[in-house]
């Protein structure tokens, strides 16, 4: 990415100043604006349906890797796993792999970040791009983390939201002559979605519906899938139900915390006169399952794992309280901020611009589908995999051992596998062809092994090969 990048477009007028604030395994409907039947519909989020009422919700957002660092890397840079190479747990991104906030510096913009980085395992050193830095190392601390101010370590008292909301607060204070970029990353609701004391107690007396496939059948299933991580968590997460109750209402209450701080961040734009020339994108890196498919976390290509919201309020540019079904990905977060900031995006960027899409326009040759990807190197006994979803909600993955193929016009919750369905051969090769494509068809590896065994599964005492399913 060249040092002076070219100015374009916007920065002829007056560049915008621009936050990103990205959450951490928050899913596609975990917020009350998305309006359609979840198993969430009891939370309520006022400060991030004001972001849906003022701007645009793209309804079919997904991350290209469901992994903390792997979509992070990809946010950052606009590229896939395959190119920038980080498919592990704090990966570091390669010697000359940019990211677009260094861009943005050079473009002038007064640039910021604080949160979870989560690249690299000396993760909460100041990284290149950054004018201001609050960051903390790994996962961090939901009380009282100690941080990392411009490279010096604070220790802090209280709750992570309010703290990085409060450094938030500091920067978008500042007086300064020059548009500002905001990276605000939070640790929030990331297992073990540990709320602030005042909300403890919240949604006390309510009931949360089971999602349909929580006593799904794995007859049709491979003997990792009993055994990896994921279901395995399942058992020790979400079953018994009431496990289910109190940890559903636990993250639920973590997001009513960011909401109540993103008021916070409302109201300074509003009482400073910057909200109408601030845009503000809302995303999360990944979903997470709510024991759908009695599965825990991510990883998987489902729909709960790989969608993710995508809030996007740019003032007198997009607009308000519209709605957008074309897919947008992580990738294309890098090349739409700079296109608002008037910088040419790297050559190298696979991401796209969403911001014609954003402003109300059709794009006729927009993708009609994306290439979803795993790698084999995080120890949970998942294989690689690799999957691509389309814009008309046919889903085909592969494994070293089985495959998945999905139609989610007829079958939303992803429960019938027609792979082996003779009646879908043509469909499951064209979706094949279509994931070559875009760059998939390559050697998968089964589950990472570390020594001689599998994944052990943490909820029994001594591993066992193919343990029975829970009984009800």
């Amino acid at each position: 990415m060249a040092a002076a990048p070219l100015i374009w477009g916007a920065a002829r007028e007056r560049r915008p100043n621009i936050i990103t604030i990205l959450l951490d395994d928050q899913r596609w409907d975990a917020f009350s604006a998305y309006g359609e039947p979840s198993v969430l519909n009891f939370l309520k989020t006022p400060n991030m349906d004001r972001l849906a009422r003022e701007g645009v919700n793209f309804r079919n957002a997904f991350c290209t890797t469901s992994l903390c660092s792997p979509s992070r890397a990809s946010i950052m840079s606009g590229k896939y796993v395959h190119t920038h190479g980080v498919s592990a747990l704090e990966g570091s991104l390669p010697q000359g792999c940019a990211i677009f906030p260094q861009a943005l510096q050079a473009a002038g913009y007064e640039t910021g970040f604080v949160g979870k980085w989560h690249l690299g395992k000396q993760s909460d050193i100041p990284q290149p791009g950054f004018d201001f830095w609050a960051g903390f190392r790994g996962q961090g601390a939901y009380f009282n983390p100690v941080m990392n101010v411009n490279g010096i370590p604070t220790p802090t008292n209280g709750y992570v939201t309010d703290i990085l909301t409060d450094y938030a607060l500091d920067f978008l204070s500042r007086k300064r002559d020059q548009p500002f970029f905001l990276h605000l990353a939070h640790k929030a609701p990331h297992d073990p979605c540990t709320p602030p004391k005042h909300l403890a107690s919240l949604y006390s007396g309510l009931e949360v519906p089971l999602p349909n496939t929580y006593y799904e059948k794995h007859d049709d299933k491979p003997a990792w899938f009993l055994e990896f991580h994921d279901h395995d968590f399942f058992h020790l997460k979400f079953h018994p139900p009431d496990r289910y109750q109190e940890y559903v209402k636990n993250y639920c209450r973590t997001l009513v915390s960011v909401d109540e701080n993103l008021g916070r961040l409302w109201k300074l734009l509003d009482e400073r006169g910057l909200a109408e020339n601030t845009a503000i994108l809302w995303l999360s890196d990944n979903g997470h399952f709510m024991a759908e498919h009695q599965l825990f976390s991510k990883m998987m290509p489902y729909e709960e794992s790989m969608r993710i919201p995508l809030l996007v309020r740019w003032p007198g540019h997009v607009p308000a309280g519209s709605h957008r079904d074309e897919i947008a990905l992580n990738v294309d977060i890098a090349p739409a901020v700079l296109e608002m900031a008037g910088v040419k995006p790297a050559a190298d960027m696979e991401g796209r611009s969403f911001l014609p899409i954003a402003r109300g326009r059709r794009v006729p040759n927009w993708r009609q589908s994306f290439l979803f990807e795993y790698f084999a190197e995080g120890g949970w006994g998942l294989p690689s995999l690799e999957a691509v979803r389309s814009s008309d909600r046919w889903m085909y993955a592969r494994y070293p051992d089985w495959e998945q193929l999905y139609w989610m016009a007829e079958d939303p919750y992803q429960i019938l596998n027609l792979a082996a369905n003779p009646r879908y051969a043509s469909r499951k090769k064209a979706l094949f062809a279509e994931l070559r494509r875009l760059g998939g068809g390559q050697d998968l590896h089964p589950p990472y092994r570390e020594g001689p065994h599998a994944y052990k599964r943490m909820s029994e005492p001594v591993h066992t090969p193919h343990p029975p399913d829970f009984k009800d």
